[in-house]
């Protein structure tokens, strides 16, 4: 048998070997890239599971944290616009507005951000349909198309939103309201937003409901005060209506002079109790028809310490308190009780202390007959930087040419006693001297 050689082989067996390790590099090739791309699809699932944690964890660290200020706003702030806030910053949202439904059912925008249009408390007709669609389903609507929903009226000017998401707030069972965010910052509404909100939406139901039983307690508490001020028009029949109307007149001072909701507070309320302390002071004293003697002035002028001493027992009335004590101190430093002169005297009582006298002066009492309201005026220019603050003399003027300074109905309580932006007086800061 002869040997062959190698070289003598079928040259169709080269060819076999060569397309098996063809097929094998394919093979390899193929897994090596199925394997990559199994990577990379890993790879970006994990990036994206991270970015979904990343977001979860900075909506809680911002819900709690919103959570915070919209509770602690019971003693001071704007609940409502702190649940907005804390809606669009959880949607990442760019303006927006919250709504709430009345007991007879009407509409009021209670805040709204990026929509100056809406600064006016009755939403726009566009607002108002939308609200009135998610109060009425009671659901969620979330629009991402800039053509917005069917059914509604055209948008009003800046109300073209590229989408937004609209949630109802739940107030005892009950749609209350609805909040509204539009325009993501960076792409659509989608259904953690609508958690978000809805998330928001269960506590801020709380804090309106805790703000509202607030609300009530202070009206009770504003009845018990009213009836304070009564007591003291009791003792003397022509005095009454004077304290309701230096409160009337004290308090549109404080607004004209661009005092805040916490300083008109005081101010108006420290008119209303600015002669609490006379209930001290005997019947016939005060009601003396002719001039009193050295030993009965000293028992009048002791009113104001009556009177703080009552009030200053009320955590809540301190600052009143302070207010009535002063409130007889003279501009030039020679009033009472204490002496004080100038801006010494916290602006509430030089407040107090024009408009008391005004109304006293246009007041019959049992040992004077009434000015008329040029004699008033009159004097009340005369005791300009001596008796009075000359600034605080010149807005009172103003505030009695206005015609809304006069008495709209003959509920003497009623234009202090339901002071539509009364707040705690144990919060907020004071800028009062």
């Amino acid at each position: 048998m002869s040997d062959v050689h190698p070289r003598s082989l079928p040259s169709s067996a080269d060819d076999l070997v060569l397309r098996d390790l063809s097929h094998a590099a394919d093979a390899y090739r193929s897994a090596r890239a199925e394997w990559s791309e199994r990577a990379e699809r890993a790879e970006a699932e994990a990036a994206t599971q991270r970015g979904i944690a990343e977001r979860q964890r900075r909506r809680a660290e911002c819900l709690e944290g919103s959570l915070k200020e919209i509770h602690g706003a019971l003693f001071g702030g704007d609940v409502y616009r702190l649940i907005l806030q804390a809606c669009l910053t959880m949607t990442d949202a760019e303006r927006g507005a919250y709504v709430t439904s009345g007991a007879a059912g009407e509409l009021r925008v209670r805040a709204s951000l990026g929509l100056r249009e809406h600064e006016e408390p009755a939403p726009s007709p566009y607002l108002e349909a939308l609200a009135r669609r998610v109060l009425e389903s009671g659901e969620t609507l979330v629009c991402n198309a800039a053509g917005g929903v069917a059914g509604l009226p055209a948008p009003g000017p800046g109300e073209r939103f590229r989408g937004f998401v609209a949630a109802p707030v739940l107030l005892m069972a009950d749609v209350s309201g609805v909040v509204i965010a539009a325009d993501r910052r960076s792409g659509e509404f989608d259904k953690e937003d609508v958690d978000s909100l809805l998330a928001v939406g269960s506590q801020a139901a709380v804090a309106v409901r805790n703000r509202r039983l607030e609300r009530e307690l202070q009206h009770a508490y504003l009845s018990t005060v009213s009836m304070l001020a009564d007591a003291v028009e009791a003792k003397d029949p022509s005095t009454h209506g004077h304290c309701e109307m230096a409160s009337r007149y004290a308090r549109m001072v404080a607004e004209r002079m661009g005092l805040g909701p916490y300083d008109l507070a005081v101010v108006c309320y420290s008119a209303l109790l600015h002669d609490v302390g006379k209930i001290g002071v005997s019947d016939g004293v005060l009601n003396k028809p002719g001039p009193l003697l050295p030993e009965e002035v000293q028992l009048v002028r002791a009113h104001v310490r009556v009177g703080h001493d009552l009030l200053r027992g009320v955590p809540a009335l301190a600052a009143v308190a302070d207010v009535v004590l002063h409130h007889h101190e003279w501009y030039d430093g020679t009033g009472y009780p204490d002496g004080l002169r100038g801006e010494q005297i916290h602006l509430a009582a030089r407040i107090v202390s024009a408009v008391d006298a005004y109304c006293a002066m246009v007041a019959r009492r049992s040992y004077k007959e009434a000015f008329t309201e040029e004699v008033a005026r009159a004097e009340l220019r005369r005791g300009s930087g001596t008796q009075f603050d000359p600034a605080v003399v010149e807005v009172l003027l103003q505030v009695l040419d206005d015609p809304r300074a006069a008495d709209a109905d003959d509920d003497y309580d009623a234009e202090c006693g339901l002071l539509p932006e009364f707040v705690l007086l144990t919060g907020g800061d004071t800028a009062l001297r």
